[in-house]
């Protein structure tokens, strides 16, 4: 709900709760990114919130209770009739995000879920029941038979960044992609007198700005009024401009290098450096670059994290996990990984080196395997992102001087 954006980041989302509010939101589902400040956060946010949290397949972890951060329903009244709206969340959070704030909590099968709590909303005196998940459309159509056992029209999901709208076992699955690029609207035709749907008509509607003629619909006073609030609090922090790009730097290789890079550059301590390609979360857009928008490329809390690792320890990690990565290129062969350091000479197995990771993939993010071949290792204190900052202010870039010119283009290893 408010990861990414440089706005909604630094303020730890309490700028996206007041908007959301403002839209009118009837619930929303907890997805892994809003663990991302804490549970701490989650739960404030959660108070400051007009409408619920809903997790269904979220529990504590010793008792099986809700956590209280969210629910796992919440029954509205819509054209007359009782619609209850079931959340889930990603079974992938434990590994994708800093175990620290996910501690105590199980996240349980969704089948399990809607199997316990959808005969519960149903004595609550829900007349419909639909499901909005922060899950990948691809497993919302694996739960497609246990929805339609349990009469579950509609399973809404998002969290791999895909297009879907297909109806399958009489469900219909809907996801709307990424960055709010289009929504969902999806009319349901319930027989009152059956108690059964008669069907679903859904559309995926994309979110246009055609600026050449202006903008295509009427803003909302309000929310423009909130929008220049919190951007005049966050350019008192971030406006700060720190150089400059003509073109802009895609989310590619030149800007994954650019920030394991700048890792390099400012610990020098360290012999290579590995970032996962799932950190890099936005381009740098043209024109004068901010601070805010080196926050949106790293919206994460991480720091970074010295670990020793011996050649093939390096190797194996790449294997796993692939990502960006400094001091070294990688290949894959087969079931082996191919490294060459900078110098040219090959990545020795038996060697020992110091290796800089953020401290996400250190506790084993993504799957890497840092913290299990170095548990005694040394943190930085060094925010990844201050680190890159400190790198562009240093070229002192300008129009005459575009920082994609001094930009490695070289596509150092492969994706994850």
């Amino acid at each position: 709900m408010w990861t990414g954006p440089a706005i909604s980041t630094w303020f730890q989302g309490a700028s996206a709760v007041q908007v959301f509010n403002r839209m009118g939101y009837a619930a929303a589902a907890v997805g892994n990114h809003d663990f991302d400040f804490g549970q701490g956060t989650l739960r404030t946010n959660g108070e400051a919130a007009a409408f619920p949290f809903l997790t269904a397949n979220v529990t504590l972890a010793e008792s099986g209770d809700p956590p209280a951060f969210a629910t796992p329903y919440v029954i509205r009244v819509v054209d007359g009739k009782s619609v209850a709206i079931v959340g889930l969340t990603t079974t992938d959070t434990p590994r994708i995000v800093m175990p620290a704030h996910v501690e105590g909590l199980a996240f349980g099968e969704y089948a399990d879920a809607l199997r316990r709590v959808v005969p519960q909303a149903r004595a609550e005196g829900a007349e419909l029941v639909v499901v909005t998940a922060h899950v990948c459309p691809s497993e919302l159509r694996a739960l497609t038979p246990v929805a339609a056992e349990l009469s579950i029209p509609l399973l809404a999901g998002g969290h791999c960044h895909t297009l879907e709208n297909v109806e399958q076992d009489g469900v219909r699955i809907i996801g709307p992609g990424a960055h709010w690029q289009s929504f969902a609207q999806v009319d349901i035709a319930f027989d009152a007198v059956t108690g059964e749907v008669v069907s679903t008509q859904a559309e995926l509607v994309p979110v246009e700005y055609a600026t050449a003629a202006g903008n295509p619909v009427t803003p909302d006073a309000g929310i423009e009024s909130l929008v220049a609030e919190w951007k005049a609090q966050g350019d008192e922090v971030l406006g700060q401009v720190i150089g400059y790009t003509e073109s802009g730097i895609e989310r590619d290789w030149p800007l994954y290098n650019l920030v394991v890079d700048a890792w390099l550059w400012v610990y020098p301590q360290a012999d290579l450096a590995i970032n996962n390609l799932g950190g890099y979360r936005e381009a740098i857009p043209p024109g004068e670059i901010t601070r805010a928008d080196v926050v949106a490329v790293l919206p994460f809390e991480n720091t970074l994290i010295d670990v020793e690792l011996t050649g093939q320890q390096v190797m194996d990690n790449l294997l796993c996990c692939g990502g960006a990565v400094a001091g070294l290129t990688y290949h894959r062969a087969g079931a082996r990984i191919i490294a060459e350091l900078d110098d040219g000479s090959p990545l020795d197995p038996e060697a020992t080196y110091h290796v800089l990771v953020n401290s996400f993939t250190y506790t084993g993010g993504d799957d890497y395997l840092f913290s299990v071949h170095d548990p005694d290792t040394y943190d930085t204190g060094i925010h990844w992102r201050e680190s890159v900052i400190e790198w562009i202010l240093a070229q002192k870039t300008s129009a005459e001087r575009s920082l994609e010119t001094l930009l490695d283009d070289t596509q150092r290893g492969m994706g994850q």
